[in-house]
């Protein structure tokens, strides 16, 4: 009896210690890449952040024409070329948040590879705040699309889930071919995202 008890004892305490160890190899797996940086200077930020405070997004100003106004703003000469030019410009200006360059973050995303792989390995992509941005859906304005890099590929499981991306923060302007971003952001890892 007492032998059996030894036993079990020794059992749990080797499951266990699998248990911990599969965890942190599967942690390592995941950050592939990923720098081992301490995660304690990062700052934790949302979509909102990424907007300035003063900042109003311009109503649509198709919302407020009579048709007699569309019609002519749509006729495809030169001067009406022109003033939709001038409208989508204004319509898509969206400014960035100067005082977040150079910090470290930690934002929760969605991501859109700009490549596809057959094994989901990307180092090139854009984080979004909602799913299927810029592929199923047009794309939200620059300030609210970060361009990310990572020195190595990292591997997702499901591209529709989302994630938590750590790295440093720039307020750079990137044109891809899906969107324009108003930010980039140098990528030191890439989490399962989970509520905090």
């Amino acid at each position: 009896m007492k032998t059996r008890r030894i036993f079990l004892t020794v059992a749990a305490i080797v499951a266990l210690s699998i248990t911990v160890n599969a965890h942190a190899a599967w942690w390592d797996i995941f950050k592939k890449g990923g720098s081992s940086e301490s995660l304690e200077d990062v700052s934790e930020i949302t979509w909102e952040d990424l907007i300035p405070d003063d900042f109003v997004q311009p109503e649509n100003p198709f919302t407020t024409m009579t048709q007699e106004e569309i019609d002519k703003i749509m006729d495809g000469s030169d001067e009406s070329n022109a003033e939709l030019e001038r409208l989508q410009e204004e319509f898509n200006y969206a400014p960035v948040v100067d005082d977040l360059d150079g910090k470290r973050v930690k934002i929760p995303a969605y991501v859109t590879p700009l490549e596809f792989s057959e094994d989901n390995t990307l180092k090139e992509f854009l984080l979004v705040p909602y799913v299927g941005a810029c592929i199923h859906v047009p794309p939200p304005p620059a300030n609210q699309v970060v361009h990310a890099e990572s020195p190595d590929e990292i591997t997702l499981e499901n591209m529709y889930e989302p994630i938590w991306a750590v790295g440093t923060i720039r307020t750079e302007t990137v044109r891809s071919q899906l969107a324009e971003s108003g930010y980039r952001l140098d990528v030191e890892k890439v989490m399962p995202y989970t509520e905090e």
